[in-house]
């Protein structure tokens, strides 16, 4: 069996962070989905996505991650810094 420590380690972070309901870790998995599928040109949301087989739809997927991303990390960090 292949070890899966990222993957174990990450789905602990999940936990951890609906437990304590830390919303930036999501903006953090949002990025961290986004950039291999930039590499990659491929993406799941409930179902494979290919850039090259739909460009608008892939790009609009890695947008709203993207965005999603920002909101989540500002919304739960900025308050820390009294802004």
């Amino acid at each position: 069996m292949p070890n899966k420590w990222k993957t174990i380690a990450a789905l602990a972070v999940v936990y951890v962070a609906i437990l304590f309901e830390l919303n930036w870790v999501w903006g953090l998995l949002f990025i961290m989905w986004l950039v291999p599928a930039v590499y990659s040109g491929r993406t799941h949301l409930v179902e494979e996505v290919a850039r090259s087989e739909n460009p608008i739809l892939f790009w609009l997927i890695l947008g709203t991650w993207f965005v999603l991303s920002i909101y989540l990390v500002l919304a739960d960090l900025l308050p820390l810094f009294g802004a």
